[in-house]
């Protein structure tokens, strides 16, 4: 049975390393992933990831640093705003349309990772993590369209569309096991873990949640 401090990003102890990195997932959906790998390596290119399981501290940090103007915020067009004039609640949802708040990010199950492709990244370019290297005539777009008919033979789904909150198609999900843990989450619970802590965005951001939590977590059912 999966618990709500694993849901939360707040208990690590059935994680596993994934490959021979630091990166931590789940048992199943690393390997699944794994498969996914071997299957691109068989198509001529890497399957590398940047993200996996991230931890609810880790997620505390991602989103303090953009509320602090430390990281930046983007637009739906992926362009840098200015959120020091917005309200409290302004500034949840904006930086909500691409980074989601402690407790409600998919990346606390272990079933989700950040990928690209190493091999397609053209020298001197650093990598982005934004939907315009997917886009036709950019360096991952026969990424994108080999995610999109490979993926669902693995198990694993994008989540992030652009229908919920931002498009995100870096982002896959093993659909599977994130389901069950989409299934244990308690939204009372992590409200709760939100509120106990001092960040000034917590209780903003607690009622943004209330009616977009859904979002967040990337339920496209």
């Amino acid at each position: 049975m999966i618990s709500t401090l694993e849901c939360l990003g707040l208990d690590e102890s059935r994680l596993v390393k994934l490959f021979d990195t630091e990166l931590l997932a789940d048992r199943d959906a690393a390997a699944a992933l794994g498969l996914l790998v071997n299957k691109a390596l068989s198509d001529g290119f890497s399957l590398d990831v940047v993200s996996a399981y991230r931890s609810f501290s880790r997620q505390c940090a991602i989103f303090d640093a953009k509320w602090n103007g430390l990281r930046p915020v983007l637009d739906q067009n992926e362009h840098p705003i200015d959120i020091s004039t917005l309200s409290p609640i302004e500034k949840v949802a904006a930086i909500c349309r691409f980074s989601a708040i402690p407790g409600f990010s998919r990346h606390h199950f272990g079933t989700d990772f950040d990928i690209y492709s190493k091999s397609m990244l053209p020298d001197g370019e650093n990598l982005q993590l934004t939907a315009y290297e997917y886009e036709k005539g950019s360096y991952f777009y026969f990424l994108g369209l080999w995610l999109e008919e490979n993926l669902d033979s693995f198990g694993f789904i994008r989540p992030y569309s652009g229908k919920n909150m931002g498009y995100e198609p870096w982002h896959i999900s093993y659909k599977e096991k994130a389901e069950k843990y989409l299934n244990a989450f308690s939204f009372d619970s992590a409200v709760e873990v939100l509120l106990k802590t001092s960040y000034p965005w917590a209780k903003p951001c607690v009622e943004f949640a209330k009616n977009n939590y859904r979002q967040l977590l990337g339920i496209v059912r």
